[in-house]
């Protein structure tokens, strides 16, 4: 049987994902197939948004919004506790 173009390359793209073998990503892809539409889009907006959406902290690299995280530009936030402070002394 030959596999749609489309469904191969949701398959080998889930395959480059870590930990995910040829059956999970088959398993995988028939799933959201069955899936429906406005619960896919959802999903795919979730992927779209992620690199758009999140960034690493300059000072303690964690992955926020905002840069500095909102725990670094707390002004409460005793400075010398920060992980560039510490990694300098």
């Amino acid at each position: 049987m030959k596999i749609p173009k489309a469904i191969q390359n949701l398959i080998e793209a889930f395959e480059r994902l870590p930990g995910i073998g040829p059956k999970t990503a088959q398993r995988l892809t028939f799933y959201l197939l069955h899936v429906p539409q406005l619960e896919l889009d959802r999903f795919a907006q979730a992927l779209e948004n992620l690199k758009k959406e999140t960034i690493l902290c300059s000072v303690c690299f964690t992955i926020g919004e905002e840069d500095p995280c909102s725990i670094c530009s707390d002004k409460q936030r005793e400075s010398r506790t920060s992980w560039k402070n510490r990694s300098s002394k």
